[in-house]
């Protein structure tokens, strides 16, 4: 019953993944595609240093922002699996709600935020705490770094509420009878069966 959707995901995943590697494998001669397979965007990629840095800096930064993610997320999720009775619908859907808009218009509000004339910018310097607006803020990897976890926090509630709500309660019950805190609760058995929930959260290959 689930080959057809299977079959769907596979080609809409290998498709542009096959594309994309066919296409790395084409050189330019001026302003001319050429489409002969070539290693040599691998050979320059492992010669030239600054490849190595830029895949480097982009791990750097998709790791950050997975762990910004995943601290920020869990909380809410567990607390929407374990706590909430009534209108767990709700709660998604208003945990959800900023999600809703445009991918570019949730960009476009982060450059608002951290620009020279944003938030963070004219209230210190309304306050005197700082004469010049904040260069750092905003073009720096920092930046990229926020709006990646803004932007991708929606996609890790919804799986890891989901992993939580399908936990047996009794283990946790079991184990508060054998005298486990709830700190111990939580990372023998909540955060274990959660974990590929957790995984799944990752936007390295978004960065």
């Amino acid at each position: 019953m689930m080959s057809p959707a299977l079959l769907v995901m596979m080609a809409a995943i290998s498709v542009p993944l096959g594309t994309m590697i066919a296409m790395s494998l084409w050189s330019l001669s001026g302003y001319d595609l050429i489409t002969t397979p070539t290693l040599g965007n691998y050979v320059a990629m492992t010669e030239q240093p600054m490849y190595g840095a830029l895949i480097g800096r982009s791990l750097r930064m998709a790791t950050i922002a997975t762990l910004a993610i995943v601290a920020l997320c869990y909380p809410m999720a567990q607390y929407v699996a374990f706590h909430v009775k009534r209108n767990k619908a709700l709660w998604l859907i208003l945990l959800t709600l900023p999600f809703w808009t445009s991918y570019l218009l949730r960009v476009f509000a982060w450059r608002v935020v951290l620009g020279s004339e944003g938030v963070l910018n004219t209230g210190p310097m309304g306050m005197g705490v700082v004469d010049t607006p904040i260069a750092a803020l905003l073009y720096r990897q920092t930046a990229v770094t926020v709006v990646l976890a803004h932007s991708w926090a929606a996609f890790a509630i919804l799986p890891i509420h989901v992993s939580l709500e399908k936990i047996d309660r009794t283990y946790l019950e079991a184990a508060a009878d054998l005298g486990d805190s709830p700190a111990r609760r939580f990372w023998r058995i909540t955060f274990p069966l959660s974990l590929p929930a957790v995984l799944a959260t990752r936007p390295g290959g978004r960065a």
